[in-house]
């Protein structure tokens, strides 16, 4: 209720720590990338301030090479053009394996500090800050040299284009806190973000500009940024009616959020106009548009938005008897662009024994579409494989605000808020003293839930499209109030220790979840009654109820037998399934599997201790798609073997070494 969120921040006033790391996957596939090697460095170094104040610097780099999981291009698919009718000699002779995909390089730079410096007994300065930077590269569809979006005489064997985000990052803290005044502990605290994510395409084109196109092309920026500012207050109140004081929390709030989308340069978007010559197989054809793979933003896509939110929130806690605790709290919000709303929450929990005790939690909630959802707009053009046909096609895909007409013609609405009630109830028990066990069931419903339509496309949305006067010819997507959804789970967690004597000390945690979302109602717009086409196809209603592991459950086992520690840990995952839009026969299903994480440590001093251990030790992968989802699997040049709903991963067993020092 209080918008509070738990971060523990380095407090040393002096001494510091470091940390160095490498790590790898087992396994890359035709030579690409670079088994996703993975150096990082960490430092940390506290310094005394007056009045025991302390500054705690730290500074984080991280170096990651790419990975491949992506085969060799599948024969049905031709790379170059036919020589004198017959196949190209190097279809055969080249190496097949000219898609990319798996993790992305990057290199990533993070600096922060923690402060403090009491000013007297009564007041305390406080700040913290991070700053990161992120150049992150990742490879886009192979593009066939024979491709209308390849020009031979730039690329004669065809390319990838690189897609390069380079972001920067933000946030900064000050505050001010008293302990007593006027019997308040009170705290004043204001915080700006900011995140400026810049897309570039390289060693890419735009073959509508034909073979003059430029081969780098700046994308354009997405920026955000929320400026926050809180007053808290806390106090106890002797009201004589229990043994204990009423517990009072409460506050204010002030945030400004901005989004911002920046154009990116003419050539990566542009429609250039290019014919293919006489002589080329493709002569007189026109190729798409903008840089494959990932269009700059335009323009039109290209705004500035802000709203402001103004908030309060009343806290009251009270222990009723020396077994029975209640809660209840209230919180006011004013949004700029959604008016009024108020949200609510109480807790209770019950001690039977000083082992036992039962909690329980009823609250509502509300939230405001963000900015992002509300005017996010992009393009998308380049060859898909059709979902109807299972032929290439060329297509643009256009992520549209609600204010974009063909949005509007296919049901596309102004956003309204998400709603929820929450509902819990558990146990905590201590029924030896070595074993602690938690037990928490939970339900969510959420009201006019917030999501993304399936691509809209096919003859009913053109016929759709046509009849507004708008270009049938585009695959439309949107945000908007979809559906209502309930989710159901059970949470589990308990710990066992154990002393072993001369043999060590053992500590064993079990975690488990059971988790089930359904989707109550579906609401679909009256733009498209009668057309046989859902805003939420089998795909979108597939990543709510099956793209998720229903149970994972986990057993942790940790050694310590003097300076030398032993990790083992279980991990069973549920079945997945990724539903096509179109047939289940092209569903991506991802059978149970047990993954395995092991690392071994050991104190070389009491401030050295070195660390080898790996994830995934026994290189579990989820099974190869079906021949049919294969085929219809995002582009045929991927020739993919595993789905992306694998939760563990498609890279396979990962092995590091870790030096921790501390001084």
């Amino acid at each position: 209720i209080a918008g509070v969120i738990n971060i523990i921040l380095k407090t040393n006033r002096s001494g510091g720590s470091g940390s160095a790391l490498y790590g790898q996957y087992a396994n890359r596939v035709g030579g690409k990338g670079n088994f996703g090697a993975r150096g990082q460095g960490q430092i940390n170094q506290g310094f005394e301030l007056p009045n025991d104040g302390f500054f705690s610097l730290s500074a984080d780099i991280g170096l990651q090479e790419s990975s491949n999981v992506a085969g060799a291009v599948p024969d049905r698919t031709s790379i170059y053009f036919r020589q004198n009718g017959q196949p190209d000699p190097r279809e055969t002779s080249e190496s097949r394996y000219r898609q990319q995909l798996g993790q992305p390089r990057s290199q990533t730079y993070n600096f922060g500090y923690n402060a403090e410096l009491p000013l007297n007994e009564d007041y305390t300065l406080y700040s913290f800050s991070t700053l990161s930077h992120r150049n992150s590269t990742s490879w886009g569809t192979y593009r066939t040299a024979n491709s209308p979006q390849n020009i031979v005489s730039v690329y004669p064997d065809g390319f990838s284009p690189r897609f390069v985000v380079e972001e920067d990052d933000f946030q900064s803290v000050f505050g001010v806190r008293n302990d007593d005044l006027l019997g308040w502990a009170w705290d004043l605290s204001s915080s700006y973000g900011y995140n400026n994510a810049n897309t570039r395409n390289e060693r890419s084109l735009n073959p509508s500009l034909g073979p003059n196109s430029p081969q780098d092309m700046d994308g354009g920026n997405l920026i955000a940024s929320q400026w926050t500012n809180n007053l808290d207050l806390t106090r106890a109140f002797d009201t004589g009616l229990f043994a204990k004081p009423l517990n009072v929390s409460t506050g204010l709030e002030f945030r400004r959020d901005g989004f911002e989308i920046q154009a990116g340069e003419y050539a990566s978007y542009a429609d250039g106009g290019y014919v293919f010559p006489t002589g080329s197989p493709l002569a007189g054809q026109r190729p798409n548009p903008g840089a494959p793979g990932l269009v700059g933003f335009t323009p039109a896509d290209a705004h500035n938005y802000s709203r402001t939110n103004t908030a309060g929130y009343v806290d009251f806690s009270q222990s009723l008897t020396d077994q029975w605790d209640v809660s209840l709290a209230g919180r006011f919000e004013h949004y700029s662009d959604f008016g009024d709303t108020g949200s609510g929450k109480f807790s209770t929990r019950y001690a039977f024994t000083p082992q036992f005790a039962v909690r329980g939690t009823v609250s509502n909630g509300f939230r405001a579409p963000s900015l992002q959802q509300q005017f996010y707009s992009s393009s998308l053009t380049a060859w898909r494989t059709s979902p109807l046909t299972g032929q290439l096609e060329q297509a643009t895909t256009r992520y549209v605000t609600v204010n974009d007409a063909a949005g509007q013609a296919l049901g596309a609405k102004e956003l309204k808020p998400e709603r929820s009630m929450n509902y819990s109830l558990g146990f905590v028990a201590t029924p030896t003293e070595n074993l602690d066990i938690t037990v928490d069931l939970y339900q969510i419903d959420i009201k006019d839930r917030i999501l993304q339509t399936s691509n809209l496309q096919g003859t009913a949305v053109s016929n759709v499209l046509a009849a507004q006067g708008l270009n049938p010819n585009q695959i439309v997507s949107y945000f908007g109030n979809l559906a209502d959804t309930r989710t159901r789970g059970i949470d589990l967690v308990a710990d066992y220790r154990y002393d072993l004597g001369r043999y060590g000390k053992t500590k064993w945690t079990l975690l488990s979840n059971q988790s089930l979302q359904t989707i109550e109602k579906i609401k679909e717009p009256a733009a498209l009654a009668g057309t046989g086409v859902s805003v939420m196809g089998r795909d979108r209603q597939g990543n709510l109820t099956s793209a998720y592991p229903k149970n994972t459950t986990s057993l942790n086992a940790a050694w310590q037998l003097g300076d030398f520690e032993v990790n083992l840990k279980e991990t069973r995952y549920s079945k997945v399934t990724g539903r096509n839009q179109i047939s289940a026969s092209r569903d991506e299903v991802i059978r149970p599997a047990f993954i395995t994480d092991l690392s071994l440590g050991y104190w070389l001093s009491d401030a050295v201790k070195v660390t080898v251990g790996g994830e995934n030790i026994f290189d579990r992968r989820p099974q190869q798609l079906n021949d049919e989802a294969k085929r219809f699997y995002f582009f045929p040049t991927d020739n993919p073997t595993y789905s992306w709903y694998s939760p563990y991963g498609l890279e396979g067993a990962y092995y590091f070494a870790k030096v921790d020092v501390s001084w």
